[in-house]
């Protein structure tokens, strides 16, 4: 599940700053603003709703949410995520910094820049998710509550064979 719901705010993350940086050779944040908003407010909620309408395996999540469920739920995963993104980041910092490769790393080019922080999002989801799934199906929100189902299998009813006439 937590692939579900990583891979595609990353793919399209990705297309739109190449798309911005790369194509358009946009300058200046505001682009990246307005991005930023659509993506909370549009795409990371319909994210949401997608992967918790899949089915995994004989099991599926209920009940099917609405637009203002899947940002509630949305909101929950996104800022446990930049919560312990954060706190990773700084021994990987420190660990840059011991082995002097943070001068090489240079914020000068938008569109390198941009693609970084877009690859550690994902990766930071990626890591993180597996974890905040149990969570997100856990917590009672507001209104509603998330549950595993188990899809009862098909009962396979035998044909009776018809008798043919002669």
């Amino acid at each position: 599940m937590a692939w579900e719901l990583t891979w595609p705010m990353a793919l399209i993350d990705l297309g739109v700053v190449i798309l911005l940086h790369g194509f358009l050779a946009v300058e200046g944040e505001s682009a990246d603003s307005v991005w930023a908003v659509l993506a909370f407010f549009g795409v990371s909620p319909w994210v949401v709703r997608r992967g918790l309408n899949l089915k995994y395996g004989r099991l599926r999540v209920q009940p099917k949410l609405s637009y203002q469920q899947s940002l509630k739920v949305m909101w929950l995963l996104g800022w446990r995520t930049l919560a312990l993104s954060l706190a990773a980041l700084v021994p990987v910092s420190l660990i840059l910094r011991a082995l002097h490769l943070d001068a090489n790393l240079s914020g000068e080019n938008p569109l390198v820049n941009n693609v970084g922080l877009s690859l550690a999002d994902a990766v930071s989801s990626l890591v993180f998710y597996p974890f905040l799934v149990s969570a997100m199906l856990r917590k009672r929100y507001r209104g509603f509550r998330l549950e595993l189902v188990e899809e009862a299998r098909p009962v396979l009813v035998p044909e009776r064979k018809k008798r043919m006439r002669k």
